[in-house]
This record gives structure tokens, C-alpha cells and sequence, in this order.
């Protein structure tokens, strides 16, 4: 038949309050928010807070969706939040 299909990746950018530059990241679509989102704020120095990726209009994802789930497409700019407030 085929050959073993291994989960679709899309690549988007990444903002961050207090950082002017934001940065790119290739993830799995079957990756969580919350995770993408920790490792987003891991790479951009910040810690603590509860952080969560939102669209550029600041309306924040649900952290236990995946990627696809949330409806995040390849190319997509997001915004890095804290889901609690500010990061």
C-alpha cells in the first residue's frame, strides 16, 4: 500500500509580549497547545505563568487541544499569552 505516513507538521510564527522579534516553530499537528505553548515561552526566555498560544486578535486556544483540533494552520502568525493574563 503505502509507506508509513508520519504525522503532518505545519510551521508558524510566534509573538511574545516584550520581545520585538518573533520566532518561527515547526511542530506536529498532533502536538498539544500547551505544549507548543511551554516550549514557545522556554525559547523565548520566559518562565513561569501558565502560557497558552492565542491568534493575532489575542482570543487564546484551549491548551488540551492539539494543533489540528484548534483549527492552527501552517503559516499562521500566534500570539504567546498567559492563560491566567499577561506572560
Amino acid at each position: 500500500m503505502s509507506e508509513e505516513k508520519k504525522p503532518r507538521e505545519i510551521t508558524v510564527t510566534v509573538y511574545a509580549p516584550r520581545v520585538t522579534e518573533p520566532k518561527k516553530f515547526t511542530w506536529p499537528v498532533t502536538k498539544k497547545v500547551g505544549e507548543a505553548a511551554k516550549e514557545a515561552a522556554h525559547d523565548f526566555g520566559l518562565t513561569g505563568g501558565n502560557p497558552t498560544l492565542g491568534n493575532k486578535e489575542g482570543q487564546p486556544f484551549k491548551r488540551d487541544e492539539t494543533l489540528e483540533e484548534a483549527r492552527i494552520h501552517d503559516h499562521q502568525e500566534l500570539e504567546l499569552l498567559d492563560a491566567g493574563g499577561g506572560v
